[in-house]
């Protein structure tokens, strides 16, 4: 890599290091079988996803530059990366033709969120810092670091937002509600893997990503429910998810309905017609929750409870998590407990995560201990 290398060459030289991070460069994935290529996985430094992401926010650093000229890492220059985080703050800037059209002839367009900024901006520091290290550029990236803090947008407190009961919602599968709903063997193991899947969401607060990762046998040994399991979230970080009584029953149950499936198999399968047998993805998880969530929000309403109904409609996976967490602060836990148990990253982000509750709570303990005038 040096200063006449294309940009579209660069930003594949960097994509191949992302995804090679953390591996053994002398392993060769063609003979490996599944459990080898899962602990490659585990083993990589950026998840698939994270990667994905990455890729998208070069190939469209990639087209802005060349628009502006700049075809190979010499022509970049030091205030390129500052003017397209200005750009992106201004107006919607895709990978589709329609929208840098319509920015031309003065449309309006929806703006991007700071968060999307950020996004699109921030991995682009690591591509420069690596062509970087070769010489490729005429300036040097730990200028830009500063200059870039400035230029991206401040992004908004992470709030989590107050969810509603759903202990009623983790139950909603558990029993059948038609004389039509288990009819056959293959309805009734759905019914069994939905209800699986939202005791453990209720039991462990996982996020989705990491309830859908899992294989039966980081949840089952010789036919017996474990109570802990192992998983990788965010930036391939290591925890564990905690398994209740109740989404343990519910393990047992969908697992005794599978036949005890090998332990290399993925726990929670798509067995749609079309995709039987793979593994469940984000969009079906999310589906799940959200169906059991509008037909409990439907029966809520005829109770009379109009606002509970109204925050069930708005339920999603992550709605488990900000429930586990809400009632674990309740409860008296600490916020280091509650840290370990989300599997944050450190107790500063639980503690930005549920300010508001502990402000809250703070509110009504001053109320009840603080001195009085009158008195």
């Amino acid at each position: 890599m040096d200063a006449s290398t294309p940009l579209e060459r660069a930003g594949a030289i960097w994509t191949a290091r992302l995804k090679s991070a953390g591996l053994d460069p002398d392993e060769d994935e063609a003979g490996l079988d599944e459990d080898d290529l899962r602990r490659r996985d585990e083993q990589r430094h950026h998840a698939h996803c994270t990667i994905q992401s990455y890729q998208v926010a070069l190939t469209l650093f990639i087209r802005w530059a060349t628009r502006q000229g700049r075809g190979c890492l010499g022509d970049l220059q030091l205030d390129d990366l500052l003017n397209y985080a200005r750009s992106l703050r201004r107006y919607t800037y895709d990978l589709s033709q329609r929208a840098q059209q319509a920015h031309d002839v003065g449309q309006s367009v929806d703006r991007l969120s700071p968060r999307t900024v950020h996004a699109y901006v921030r991995p682009l520091l690591g591509f420069l810092a690596l062509a970087d290290s070769f010489g490729a550029l005429g300036f040097r990236t730990a200028a830009l670091q500063a200059e870039i803090a400035r230029a991206l947008p401040r992004l908004p407190d992470p709030l989590a937002p107050t969810p509603p009961d759903l202990r009623r919602l983790a139950t909603h599968y558990d029993k059948s509600r038609g004389q039509n709903e288990d009819r056959t063997e293959r309805l009734l193991l759905i019914r069994l893997r939905n209800a699986a899947l939202l005791h453990l969401l209720f039991s462990s607060g996982a996020r989705i990503s990491e309830a859908l990762s899992l294989n039966v046998g980081d949840v089952c040994r010789d036919r017996r429910i474990l109570q802990q399991a192992t998983v990788y979230g965010k930036g391939r970080r290591e925890g564990t998810l905690f398994i209740r009584r109740s989404a343990e029953r519910a393990l047992r149950r969908y697992l005794e309905a599978r036949s005890w499936p090998q332990a290399s198999t993925a726990l929670f399968e798509s067995l749609d017609r079309r995709t039987a047998g793979m593994r469940l993805n984000r969009v079906s998880g999310w589906r799940i929750v959200h169906e059991a969530a509008e037909a409990l929000a439907d029966q809520v309403v005829l109770e009379g409870k109009v606002d509970e109904a109204e925050l069930l409609r708005a339920t999603s996976p992550h709605s488990f998590r900000h429930f586990v967490g809400y009632h674990l602060l309740n409860e008296g836990v600490s916020l280091a407990e509650v840290s370990q148990i989300l599997r944050h990253r450190s107790v500063e982000v639980t503690r930005s995560y549920y300010a508001t509750y502990r402000d809250v709570q703070l509110q009504e303990v001053h109320d009840q201990f603080s001195a009085d005038p009158q008195e």
